[in-house]
């Protein structure tokens, strides 16, 4: 009699395992559903993509890994460059950084692209034109359609890696953020005119206000290639930038949100305050490695110089950081 109450007992506590099993893959299940019904077919499949095909070979994805194309336009927010209600605007994306998140080894890596590097982007008559990455901001109204083109369009560059969200700002956020952690000191790597005569190779300095937007924006136009130099510089002043704002958030909790907060209106991203909260956090939190940019050569185009990106660099830099 005994045995047989244990036995009883044992098969309901199964069962009641099994019914809490159900219950939580049903309730995955359905907030699957339900969020797969807030996005398209298209952009779900974008979204939840488990692999990548490079020369005919499938590569799996890291799982535990979100990322965030950081798009810096070449406009002010109030410029009358800006048109509302056109299928175009003249604005372009000067400033392409994919920050990617890896959540299960804590680190945050930048992936660089160059603002003229030659890719397939979608028109606003809907075919795909071979053109420099930077004009695909210019198909759209300048807001949140042109910056989820220029998303598509690093997506195609990058061999249909999916890229979670985007954050678009203007040139107005470079000198506010600026001077929120302080100022930026950087040791210059080359000489830099436009600042004046005293800003030659080998200086330190701590750039101000309009100061770090024009270090961050020159270059020499007669030098067909000299975009890469001034990309270099982004290099330079965004690693300067993160410790400082890292310095100021670890002595003041609040600093990140607040900082956000002053440039808020400068931005456009398809994230939500919670989101972003969480990704600042995670950015204050995580290791920054090194940027990686794939490498490649600058020719004469028409009417714009065109940036050839080597295959084989760019794989090397994909596979590295998005691939398993």
């Amino acid at each position: 009699m005994m045995k047989k109450k244990k036995l009883l007992l044992l098969i309901l506590e199964l069962l009641g395992v099994a019914a809490i099993v159900f219950g939580v893959f049903f309730f995955q299940k359905r907030a699957a559903d339900q969020d797969a019904s807030l996005v398209s077919a298209e952009d779900a499949a974008r979204r939840y993509r488990p692999s990548i095909t490079y020369q005919g070979k499938d590569y799996p994805l890291k799982r535990n890994m979100s990322s965030l194309l950081l798009i810096g336009t070449d406009n002010y927010a109030e410029d009358s460059k800006q048109y509302s209600g056109l299928p175009y605007n003249f604005n372009l994306a000067d400033f392409l950084i994919i920050l990617v998140f890896d959540h299960s080894a804590k680190t945050v890596t930048p992936f660089q692209i160059c603002r003229d590097a030659m890719c397939d982007v979608k028109t606003t008559s809907g075919r795909i034109e071979r053109m420099q990455i930077t004009l695909a901001h210019t198909y759209g109204s300048g807001k949140e359609d042109s910056c989820d083109n220029t998303r598509l369009a690093a997506e195609n560059l990058l061999y249909g890696v999916p890229i979670d969200s985007f954050l678009g700002f203007t040139m107005d956020v470079v000198p506010a953020a600026n001077d929120l952690v302080g100022g930026v000191t950087v040791i210059l790597e080359q000489d830099v005119p436009v600042l004046g005569e005293s800003f030659k190779k080998g200086a330190t300095v701590t750039l101000r206000g309009e100061q770090a937007l024009r270090f961050v924006r020159y270059r020499d136009t007669s030098l067909l290639d000299d975009n890469l130099r001034r990309m270099a510089r982004h290099r330079q002043y965004i690693t300067a930038f993160t410790e400082q704002a890292r310095d100021l958030a670890a002595k003041d909790p609040d600093f990140t949100m607040r900082a956000f907060r002053a440039v808020e209106k400068f931005l456009c991203t398809d994230l939500t305050v919670d989101n972003i909260s969480r990704m600042l956090e995670n950015l204050n939190a995580y290791e920054v490695l090194p940027a990686v940019t794939p490498e490649g050569i600058y020719q004469e185009g028409e009417p714009f110089p065109e940036f050839i990106v080597d295959d084989h660099s760019l794989w090397e830099c994909v596979h590295s950081v998005f691939c398993a």
